[in-house]
């Protein structure tokens, strides 16, 4: 029950007890009048029904104040993964139509197609990732029941991804089964090599990382980042038949403790895939079964129970990148955009003043101007602003500006660099209009970090956001002088 649920219930028990001693003090009396006319049986009967009364008004009291403070929480109901990937596919849709590039759009909305394709019908994407010659090729054959490879003990046999169609009892959709590139190849084709491997095993929905011993460093960091990108791995110890049980259970034990935190001891398991041929003391060769039986379980279990989440998971992911990517691009389409607008108000507001010479750097003149960039820029950002919005928005900038003195520093600085070149009114109209140009850009790049931040100025707050941009402007300030200069020139010439 909340505090004030808690402050109600006392008030309610103080008059409840201040009206019950009323009422037993009037029904009392009541009894003792009855008691005198009518006797002792009527007398009883008509308190006795009273109680009855009273004592039913203070259980339905008792029951309302309990139930209001146990009233359950309605929890949202969770979104099914499937679901999400639906929503998510629909922004990127909406991202992708924002794209002015048209190349750069149709190769995402291709990728956006694949995706949705893959939703409605994909297979569950089963991804075999190792160093190399670690029995990556032989244990596919294994899983296929047929020579699906080149087995060789020399590095890189492997060069391309392999995939295969693959069915495991219980499962009910299809696996595609991949084998991928060794690892740790020590060449320039290994190198490249290598990062193709790591991009299939990016887009796995189920990862078995097989290793022939203990964890190196580098396959451990191979590990970790696979399951920072949040990827399902079952790490498979392969070759256990080169060891004694004993050796094969003390290296099964130091693999899962290394790998604590990353994964569950049940996601351990140890393998032989193709166990080498041996020669039997009679001189007959011999060939040992392979011992897959410990990752095949695992592996279909976690299919089992995980593998609609896991093809949603990895959608998701995928649809997260492509997402990033389109995003990124809108990104830099939008700053184009705004820097373009912003660079055609300096110019405006620098005309304004130019052709209207004031007394002083008047920059509530100026919000005007400022006030339609705002509105402009919000639209580029996708925040409709009304005109009255931006006129209130570029006046508190324009405070702020006054605030920490930038518009007399530049008004100053902007003096100082003409004064050796222009004189008297001149060089008063000239100050006042190269500094407008100016106050209007650092406001417009203000208000680009504003809209980029989805209207926010962060935890700098407006003041913060000016500054740094005065600060990042300071370098090109002289430059931006002179060419603000040649424009008026020009401007004045062409009149």
């Amino acid at each position: 029950m909340r505090r004030w649920q808690w402050g109600l219930f006392l008030v309610g028990l103080v008059v409840t007890l201040v009206l019950g001693l009323g009422f037993l003090q009037n029904l009392l009396g009541l009894y003792t009048q009855i008691l005198t006319l009518s006797g002792a049986t009527v007398a009883n009967l008509l308190l006795g029904l009273v109680l009855l009364v009273v004592l039913g008004l203070l259980l339905t009291l008792a029951r309302i104040f309990w139930l209001v403070g146990h009233r359950p929480t309605r929890r949202p109901t969770p979104r099914h993964p499937h679901q999400a990937v639906g929503a998510q596919l629909e922004a990127i849709a909406q991202q992708l139509a924002q794209i002015e590039d048209r190349i750069a759009r149709q190769v995402l909305e291709a990728q956006h197609q694949e995706l949705a394709a893959q939703q409605a019908r994909q297979p569950l994407r089963l991804v075999i990732i190792g160093t190399a010659s670690t029995g990556k090729t032989a244990l596919v054959n294994t899983l296929l029941g047929r020579i699906a490879g080149e087995v060789a003990a020399t590095l890189g046999t492997t060069t391309t991804a392999q995939v295969y169609g693959f069915r495991l009892k219980g499962v009910p959709r299809p696996i595609e089964l991949m084998d991928t590139p060794g690892l740790q190849e020590g060449s320039a084709a290994g190198a490249t090599r290598e990062q193709q491997a790591r991009a299939w095993a990016a887009q796995a929905d189920l990862v078995i990382f097989v290793v022939d011993n203990d964890l190196r460093q580098s396959e451990f960091e191979v590990l970790k980042h696979l399951r920072e990108q949040g990827k399902r791995v079952v790490l498979a110890f392969n070759k256990t038949d080169l060891y004694l049980t004993s050796d094969q259970e003390e290296l099964l034990t130091q693999i899962r403790q290394r790998v604590q935190g990353l994964l569950a001891p049940g996601d351990v398991v140890g393998i032989a895939g193709a166990p080498p041929a041996v020669t039997l003391t009679t001189g007959e060769p011999y060939q040992p079964p392979p011992e897959i039986e410990p990752l095949l379980q695992r592996v279909a279990e976690i299919l089992r129970t995980e593998g609609e989440d896991l093809i949603a998971d990895n959608l998701l992911l995928q649809c997260q990148r492509l997402g990033a990517q389109a995003q990124e691009i809108l990104d830099r389409q939008r700053q184009r955009q705004a820097e373009a607008i912003v660079e055609r108000f300096q110019w405006i507001g620098a005309g304004v003043v130019w052709l209207t010479p004031l007394p002083g750097v008047d920059l509530l003149a100026q919000a005007a101007v400022q006030a339609q960039m705002v509105v402009e820029l919000g639209q580029v950002y996708g925040c409709h602003l009304s005109l009255a919005q931006g006129r209130e928005l570029a006046l508190s900038l324009a405070k702020t500006l006054t605030a920490l003195g930038v518009a007399r520093g530049v008004a100053s600085l902007v003096s100082r660099t003409l004064k050796a070149t222009i004189a008297g009114y001149v060089l008063t109209s000239a100050v006042q209009s190269i500094s407008a140009a100016y106050l209007t850009r650092v406001a417009g790049l203000s208000f680009i970090t504003y809209f980029r931040h989805q209207q926010s100025w962060g935890a700098a707050g407006m003041a913060g956001v000016v500054q740094s941009q005065v600060q990042a402007q300071q370098a090109g300030l002289s430059q931006f002088i002179q060419q603000a200069w040649q424009r008026l020139q020009s401007q004045n010439k062409s009149e």
